[in-house]
């Protein structure tokens, strides 16, 4: 039997649970129901596995001495009411798998029937990680990784992410940046509440925050190499309760995505300089605050060349980007600890009434981009462990 016939074998049992999933999404580090499902599916395999941190799941399918491989995906949802209707609509009001999660689970499950098929012709270890709280960089990747150091490392690592803007039978990747690092970061600016016929007996903070927020933006043109791709994106600005009080605190929060490791301590520098200085200007105050980040992720070139082989031998069509995606992942916390490769699949839907945007509460994937997931995942697993 052929990779394509096995995958195919499992084709039905992947979007059964993928229909289940995205009818009953779960937010990050709420995965309660999604991680229990998981479990059991392992369970009816026979496959053991590990729960780590806030309902992590890493399988084990030990095939003897050999190489240690880990695939991961990533199981969370996002806070969306969905609008499109079909039969699997989600089922939890202002929630959505708005971003191909339910997919990442479902093909990963259906990967390990088939790597449980062919166990025999595998030499080493298979390890499948489900991981948590992607979408808020959570900590389920710095979870998973720090267990599989605990028990000896792996020598490769592997993920996929299905792409709406991608066509059905695609895949794309490139060697070195794939995807931007992104911090999410907060300004608090602390002035003096009052009424606002008196702004002389108040410190305003909206208006210094306001410039704060123009000039933070200045910061990747006026600091940093132009050919070096850099964005710092203020999304939120909170202040005041009614229209003639002046408030004690304005915030800002936002986010920022860079390409090199080293870089970002450096731009919240520039930032933290600016909010201070310009408060401290009209007698207020500023603090920066970093509140979650997760770094670029980073494609080693020995282990995207193996998986471009690998997509090839599958008969998917490869394209090598020519420049990185500026969207973000914690894929980043297994590429920085273990040689590995992050690869897009297409599942581009030609639905009418349907987004091909990720993080759209029209998002919608066309199924027969899930099967050459499957197959990619269980062709890695036979060529490396071969």
């Amino acid at each position: 039997m052929n990779i394509h016939e096995l995958a195919q074998k499992y084709e039905q049992y992947m979007l059964d649970l993928r229909h289940h999933f995205h009818m009953y999404p779960e937010l990050s580090a709420q995965e309660e129901k999604t991680s229990a499902r998981i479990q059991q599916e392992l369970d009816e395999m026979g496959i053991p596995y590990h729960v780590d941190g806030n309902r992590n799941v890493i399988a084990k399918i030990d095939c003897g001495p050999g190489p240690k491989l880990a695939i991961r995906s990533d199981i969370d949802a996002l806070p969306m009411d969905e609008e499109i209707d079909w039969e699997y609509k989600s089922k939890v009001k202002g929630v959505m798998h708005a971003c191909g999660h339910d997919v990442h689970t479902a093909s990963l499950l259906a990967a390990a029937k088939c790597l449980m098929e062919v166990k025999e012709q595998l030499h080493g270890t298979v390890y499948l990680c489900f991981q948590i709280a992607e979408e808020a960089s959570g900590g389920g990747a710095v979870e998973i990784v720090k267990y599989l150091k605990e028990i000896g490392g792996v020598d490769r690592v592997i993920s996929n992410h299905i792409y709406a803007s991608v066509p059905v039978g695609t895949a794309v990747s490139r060697p070195g940046p794939m995807f931007a690092g992104n911090c999410r970061w907060k300004i608090t600016v602390t002035g003096r509440g009052g009424h606002g016929s008196r702004p002389d007996m108040a410190i305003d903070p909206i208006r210094p925050a306001a410039l704060i927020l123009n000039q933070v933006c200045s910061i990747p043109s006026n600091y940093f190499d132009p050919f070096n791709p850099l964005v710092i994106s203020p999304c939120m600005i909170h202040s005041g309760t009614a229209y003639n009080i002046i408030p004690d605190t304005c915030s800002i929060e936002g986010n920022l995505r860079f390409f090199r490791a080293g870089q970002l301590d450096e731009i919240l520098a520039h930032m933290e300089k600016i909010a201070k200085n310009t408060a401290d200007s009209f007698g207020a105050t500023a603090v920066l605050e970093k509140l979650s980040y997760c770094l670029p992720v980073e494609n080693d070139p020995a282990v995207t060349a193996s998986c471009e082989k690998v997509i090839k031998e599958i008969g998917a069509n490869y394209v090598q980007l020519d420049t990185p995606n500026m969207g973000s992942d914690d894929f980043s916390e297994f590429t920085n600890a273990f040689p590995g490769c992050y690869v897009t699949f297409g599942a581009m839907s030609d639905r009418p009434d349907a987004s091909n945007n990720h993080h759209n509460t029209k998002f919608f994937l066309d199924e027969k981009g899930f099967l050459p997931v499957v197959e990619y995942f269980t062709a890695y697993a036979l060529e490396f462990l071969k």
